[in-house]
């Protein structure tokens, strides 16, 4: 009788498990974004959009996924983009910021 590849196995088990947790993290909603989602993401742009500091030039996206707020873009400084991290981490509801945001560097 073969002996049984436990390598094979644990791997499948831990794709099985990564696959599952992706579904979760998806929501009831699937890829769409809930309702709740997008008042979220209203709240967090409205906030965003009170700072001069974060208006164009400079490109502050914000994406929500359960009351995890992705922000992405691109500012003009260090200070901008920790300033949108932390308005975003204020509002109601936010219990994580990912921040993706790129500084650019305008030497004048």
């Amino acid at each position: 009788m073969p002996r049984p590849d436990f390598r094979a196995t644990s791997l499948a088990l831990a794709v099985l498990v990564a696959t599952l947790a992706g579904c979760a993290a998806t929501g009831a909603c699937g890829r769409r974004e809930c309702p709740d989602e997008a008042a979220l993401r209203q709240q967090v742009e409205s906030q965003l959009d009170g700072y001069a500091d974060l208006r164009p030039p400079n490109l502050v996206y914000v994406q929500v996924r359960g009351h995890q707020v992705t922000l992405s873009g691109q500012v003009a400084s260090d200070y901008a983009r920790s300033l949108a991290e932390s308005v975003a981490g204020a509002v109601p509801g936010v219990e994580r910021v990912v921040d993706f945001i790129a500084v650019l560097n305008n030497p004048r």
